[in-house]
């Protein structure tokens, strides 16, 4: 049974690390791929009992490869590019800096899905590269690792663990600022109308007049059951729903749930939920509301927007089975004219008393 749960946890982990690769290669953050090669060197020192270490550590060889294992006479280099181009640039660099008297095996780890077929490379007389046996991706890493005893699939799932946990803040704020404008910019560019003329005036009453599409799918970058509700093999709830759209914020997206909430709030805004309690046992000066219910999503937990769907797709990496960080009641604005209008009303969690 643990095999199972730490092999799923390993792919989830994987998925995460793959689609934060994707988006930040796109626009050379590299850094994250830095990153990254700790991950593969780790990884790989356990799946294969080997030595490996960072190859900038000997600064001849930092060229040619990432990774060397001296005493196994084995080289990696980890690369986000998957394209034949780049193995045979590798692969020449190698040669170049003579490095197959030093090193008898090549491996090259494909950071996310590498190419069917990698045809009519030029390889150096004598030395034995395969290919199909020589380049790694995350497939054929969980390919291998199900064949492991159960104690190596633990220590690759905490070392993916605990790297997640401080990945962000060793990118750099720099980084997770410009993947952030990316993801912006992606929601401006194909769901925010920006001709309308009465966009300004409407939205500053109801956000989300300015949004070409009203319904959205947040989904998990992990998930697997869509379009089904139910995980065909866990039989659980999948991780996707369906959403209206609502605002866009310097920091996050805002949508609009299905369901309603009722909650209790005094005249200063200070509220709570009404929960299970009788609603004539409450003090008179308190008012009761039946309100809709906002999500915030992170824009850096958001991973990717596809446009191939009946509703727009909103890819987001979830944390505990949630895509938002921050879910609250409100009161929805509307624009009929200057005179018969009306702001949305946010009960902020900061407001939220919990003894009211």
């Amino acid at each position: 049974m643990k095999r199972e749960i730490y092999l799923k946890e390993i792919i989830e982990e994987l998925s995460i690390l793959k689609s934060k690769i994707e988006l930040s290669s796109k626009v050379n953050l590299l850094d994250i791929n830095l990153i990254s090669e700790y991950h593969i060197q780790e990884i790989l020192n356990v799946v294969f009992d080997l030595k490996l270490i960072n190859s900038n550590l000997q600064n001849k060889n930092a060229k040619a490869i990432d990774l060397q294992d001296e005493i196994n006479c084995l080289a990696v280099q980890v690369t986000s590019n998957y394209r034949k181009i780049k193995v045979q640039d590798t692969l020449n660099k190698f040669f170049e800096e003579t490095l197959e008297n030093k090193f008898s095996t090549l491996l090259i780890f494909i950071l996310g899905k590498k190419q069917l077929k990698y045809q009519n490379l030029v390889i150096k007389e004598g030395f034995n590269f395969n290919p199909d046996e020589h380049i790694f991706d995350f497939s054929k890493l969980i390919s291998k690792l199900k064949t492991l005893p159960i104690n190596k699939i633990e220590k690759i799932r905490n070392i993916l663990k605990r790297d997640r946990i401080h990945v962000q803040s060793r990118i750099g704020t720099k980084s997770i600022f410009k993947s952030k404008q990316i993801i912006r910019k992606k929601i401006i560019t194909n769901l925010i109308n920006v001709q309308d003329v009465n966009i300004a005036t409407i939205s500053y009453y109801d956000p989300s007049y300015k949004f070409i599409y009203e319904d959205l799918i947040i989904r998990s970058i992990v998930d697997k059951s869509y379009p089904n509700f139910d995980d065909e093999k866990t039989g659980e709830r999948g991780d996707w729903y369906k959403v209206f759209s609502h605002d866009l914020n310097e920091h996050y997206l805002e949508v609009e749930t299905f369901y309603n909430v009722e909650i209790v709030y005094d005249n200063k805004g200070i509220w709570n939920y009404l929960n299970e309690r009788n609603k004539e046992n409450l003090p008179k000066d308190l008012n009761i509301g039946n309100f809709r219910v906002l999500q915030r999503i992170a824009l850096e937990d958001i991973v990717e927007i596809d446009m191939n769907y009946e509703d727009p797709m909103i890819f987001v990496q979830f944390k505990n089975h949630q895509a938002y960080f921050e879910e609250i009641p409100f009161i929805r604005g509307y624009f009929n004219n200057t005179k018969d209008c009306r702001t949305v009303a946010y009960f902020e969690l900061k407001n939220q008393n919990i003894n009211l």
